[in-house]
Order: C-alpha cells, then sequence, then structure tokens
C-alpha cells in the first residue's frame, strides 16, 4: 500500500489504561497465535523478506497468482478509498478485484484520507462486505487503512468507536497506523481504541521499501495488551522482532505483495 509510516504507538501508550492481563482479556484477545510465528522465527535475525514463508497477506491492485497463496490463511484484500472531492463532498473510489469466491477467510481493506465518513460511505462498505460473503467467502471484518496524525487520534479513536457501532457484530474491525503514534499519551484515547478495535497491524515500511528504524519502535511492543500483527513488505529487510513473538498479543504477520512481483 503505498503507505507513509505506521502504528506501532499503542506500545507506550497501553499500559496506562489499565489494560486486562492475558486471563482476564476479551475473547478477541486470547485467540491463539498464528502458527507463521514458529516457522519464521529464522528470518527474525534480519534478512530479505521472501513471503513464500509467510501465511497472511495483503492484495492490493492486480497481483498476479503465486502458489504459496494457495495455502495463505487469511487475505486482506483492497476494495476502495474514502476521498473527499473538490467540494468537500465524499465518494468511495472503488479500487481492487471484483468479488469473488476464494478458499482463504478474508477481510475487506477500505484505505481513507478523512474520518468524515457519509451514510452512503458505511453502506458502500457494509454492502462490500455482504457481496463477498454472498460469494460464499469467510469475511472476517473490515481493516480500515487511515494515517491519523498524532495530534487528531483521540478523533480518530472516537470515528472508530461510532464506526464499531456500525458495523455487524459478525464482522471485526482492524486498523493499521503511524510510527510517530509511538510518543503519544492518552488514557482516554487508548480506552477508546480498546472498545472498538480488534486487532491493529503495526506496519514496518514507506511506499514500497522497509523503514530504516523501525526496530527502535518495535521493542515497545512488549507493553502492547491488544491483538496486533506485523505488517512487512514483499523483498523489504525483516526488522530486529527480537522478544515479540513471545508476546501473548502477537498474531502473525502481513506481507504486502507487490504487483510487480516476477517468479
Amino acid at each position: 500500500m503505498p503507505r507513509k509510516p505506521l502504528y506501532t504507538a499503542l506500545a507506550s501508550m497501553i499500559m496506562l489504561c489499565g489494560c486486562t492481563a492475558e486471563n482476564d482479556a476479551p475473547p478477541h484477545v486470547q485467540s491463539q497465535h498464528t502458527a507463521e510465528s514458529a516457522q519464521n522465527n529464522k528470518q527474525n535475525s534480519t534478512g530479505m523478506i521472501n513471503p513464500a514463508h509467510y501465511q497472511e497477506f495483503w492484495l492490493w491492485g492486480n497481483i498476479a497468482h503465486r502458489t504459496y497463496l494457495d495455502q495463505a490463511k487469511q487475505l486482506y484484500i483492497l476494495q476502495g478509498e474514502v476521498a473527499l472531492l473538490a467540494n468537500e463532498n465524499s465518494q468511495i473510489d472503488v479500487q481492487g478485484m471484483s468479488p469473488r469466491q476464494l478458499d482463504q477467510p478474508i477481510w475487506i481493506v477500505f484505505r481513507s484520507t478523512h474520518i468524515n465518513w457519509t451514510t452512503d460511505d458505511i453502506q458502500h462498505i457494509l454492502r462490500n462486505l455482504e457481496l463477498w460473503k454472498k460469494r460464499g467467502n469467510q469475511v472476517v471484518g473490515l481493516q480500515v487503512d487511515f494515517d491519523s496524525g498524532s495530534k487528531n487520534l483521540y478523533h480518530y479513536a472516537s470515528f472508530l468507536k461510532q464506526l464499531r457501532q456500525q458495523l455487524p457484530a459478525e464482522y471485526r474491525l482492524s486498523i493499521t497506523g503511524l510510527l510517530d503514534w509511538v510518543n503519544y499519551q492518552s488514557p482516554q484515547t487508548i480506552d477508546l481504541l480498546n472498545q472498538s478495535i480488534d486487532e491493529v497491524v503495526l506496519q514496518t515500511y514507506q511506499q514500497r521499501h522497509s523503514i530504516a528504524n523501525s526496530h527502535a519502535y518495535l521493542p515497545q511492543l512488549k507493553r502492547l495488551k491488544v491483538p496486533f500483527k506485523i505488517g512487512l513488505v514483499e523483498h523489504g529487510q525483516m526488522p530486529n522482532l527480537q522478544g515479540i513473538e513471545q508476546s501473548a498479543y502477537f498474531r502473525g504477520y502481513i506481507i504486502f505483495l507487490l504487483p510487480e512481483y516476477n517468479p
């Protein structure tokens, strides 16, 4: 997803909100770790990321079929962008593959340039979730890809709480975020996030390249008390994640696949 720096920030903040221990956590926190973490230990020292070693992927745009996708456990599929027009009206630009039946559980992803979603925006997204479901898919939930600045994080958390209330209970809610959130501290904001989201994805790349200093933020994730995954870019550099996989809240990796890949 061509992207700006991402979300690891909940780390330094999350312990301020009095979050529960693992055994007292809500059911979505107690879910099992993804199986891939053990098999990927060999890559975690550093080195080029080989997507064939992983089991969850972002599919944005026209991604040619690759044999290892047959063994994927979850796919995150881009379906559009919620954007503001020149007249300040909100509109969804349809993007990504058309709905079809897939073998893997899927998340539907919408990127957004703003959080003033209209009723029409939300209804479009809900229809999209149902359309994929009617194609015979196991739709896990919705992922929102929005780059909120730290100073606006409380407003983003409030938006997510409202979105959760409009999302059918059968669907989970995932978000991405920015690395520079790490220095933001507000128990009230974290409480709002914990009420709303089921997972956060902490992306370690910008545009199509790994962020050189992403490892400087990641150790703080040891204190994170919400389910989280690490986002990696295909053929990027693996950051040093020593100790992260032992977190009770770690749920594995998602690989952002690049369309120009040549097998």
